[in-house]
């Protein structure tokens, strides 16, 4: 007479295997969750970067050259004129804020952990134009002089230029210049990243943990928009 055995795992070996499925679960998952936001970033940003591109080529073929100097003042109602002529007419735009809550995140801080400095309950800077685009993504529009392009901004101008500062993500966390949020500058040349008139060691310095975050865009861009460990 035979006797058939009964394979099976016990109750302990299960366990056992459970816990192993978790240990790795653990290291695996972020890993993946990580390596996806990484490339939804990346490649709304360079889309990004598209856009701005071709918006001032749009502009300029329906009202003429884009001269942001003509428009600005110093004022908050010549922010607001440059941005209803020429941006406005070419993003779909789900809610504007001039000099008002409800269109910025708050606490917003540099790559460094550093708070900005100059961060209102309306956005970044005083003179502002704040909008969210249907996709969630939100803009700021600030004039800025010289002085703060040369020195903040990594762009050399003799002229006043308008900065754009990008949160990709909208109001979800980090918020964080360098991460999420990312600068732009519109001159003569059209739309640059921040940094864009700074040599390499330079943007990298100030895209780095020790950094401002505000050249990340120069950074990424010039390398061919691939993120840094830095910038997750």
């Amino acid at each position: 007479m035979s006797i058939k055995k009964k394979f099976g795992f016990t109750l302990a070996e299960t366990l056992v295997a459970l816990a192993i499925i978790g240990v790795l679960a653990s290291i695996i998952i972020p890993s993946i969750v990580n390596s996806y936001n990484k490339v939804v970033l990346q490649v709304k940003l360079k889309k990004i970067y598209a856009v701005l591109s071709h918006i001032s080529q749009y502009a300029i073929a329906d009202y003429g050259e884009m001269s942001y100097t003509d428009f600005y003042d110093g004022s908050s109602e010549k922010v607001q004129e440059w941005f209803s002529n020429y941006i406005k007419p070419y993003l779909k735009i789900d809610k504007v804020c001039y000099d008002e809550e409800g269109c910025w995140a708050k606490n917003v801080t540099h790559l460094n952990g550093d708070s900005v400095s100059n961060l209102t309950a309306r956005g970044i800077g005083g003179n502002i134009v704040t909008f969210r685009t249907m996709d969630g993504t939100l803009f700021n529009a600030d004039g800025n002089v010289p002085a703060d392009l040369d020195n903040l901004f990594g762009i050399d101008s003799d002229v006043d230029a308008l900065v754009l500062h990008i949160d990709l993500n909208g109001f979800k966390k980090p918020n964080v210049i360098g991460k999420d949020i990312y600068v732009f500058v519109y001159t003569n040349k059209g739309f640059v990243p921040a940094g864009n008139d700074r040599d390499k060691e330079f943007v990298e310095q100030e895209c780095s943990e020790d950094g401002t975050g505000i050249m990340c865009a120069s950074k990424i861009a010039r390398n061919s928009w691939e993120l840094g460990e830095e910038n997750l």
